[in-house]
């Protein structure tokens, strides 16, 4: 391309719309190409309302979160406490059936399990006789360019990886060979790197690369494409 390129993300149209698209997507599908991310992990805290036992996350949670921003939970590191951490314990999620068979009448009390049900929802094996305050650990889902003043929330460092990765996506696309094989010797070096550097899979599963899904941190730049 001539010039600096696109000036803004909006309203951008032929070519430079391509350019635009290719490089939000490009970046959708790095962070979608691995299960655990450093840079897209987060924490929330929300306070039990006494005597309800399900939530809907996506709306029934004071702190406005959205069930849309949750990928995947760490189940390793969820917390309950009454007033303050001094008092803190770890809560324990049970999958949703093995739930459903242990648990069919509730005592009032203090949670000490919960789950995940089917319909996205997040319910406790006790009904809470108090204001408890939950913490519980997540990664997000891939987040998406849209405005210009977006930042991707990976490292700055590694930001270029989006410009290779889009680059092979549009010289790809346009049968350009010799470009797209540049693209791809800039790119695997560097996102082998991001790999190393920001994979974050939780503690039980770090030594159990096939409990991945098969998603494995690559071991070499032919491993990085």
């Amino acid at each position: 391309m001539a010039g600096e390129g696109p000036t803004t993300t909006i309203g951008q149209t032929g070519v430079l719309k391509k350019i635009v698209d290719r490089t939000a997507r490009a970046w959708v599908d790095i962070q979608a190409g691995k299960p655990y991310w450093k840079f897209l992990r987060s924490s929330l805290s929300f306070t039990l309302v006494s005597a309800q036992r399900t939530y809907t996350v996506s709306a029934a949670l004071p702190t406005g979160f959205a069930l849309t921003t949750v990928d995947k939970w760490d189940k390793q590191s969820s917390f309950i406490y009454t007033t303050s951490t001094s008092d803190e314990s770890p809560l324990k999620w049970i999958p949703y059936q093995d739930f459903r068979r242990q648990y069919r009448t509730f005592q009032s009390g203090r949670p000490t399990q919960l789950t995940e049900g089917p319909d996205g929802t997040v319910s406790f094996n006790r009904t809470p006789d108090a204001a408890y305050v939950i913490t519980l650990d997540y990664w997000k889902t891939p987040e998406l360019l849209q405005n210009p003043t977006e930042v991707p929330a990976a490292p700055e460092q590694y930001h270029d990886v989006i410009v290779w990765r889009s680059v092979m996506m549009f010289a790809g696309n346009e049968m350009a060979t010799d470009l797209y094989a540049y693209a791809k010797s800039m790119f695997a070096p560097m996102y082998l790197q991001l790999c190393l550097d920001q994979m974050d899979a939780p503690v039980t599963m770090r030594n159990y690369p096939l409990a991945l899904g098969g998603r494995r941190s690559p071991q070499t730049f032919e491993d990085a494409r």
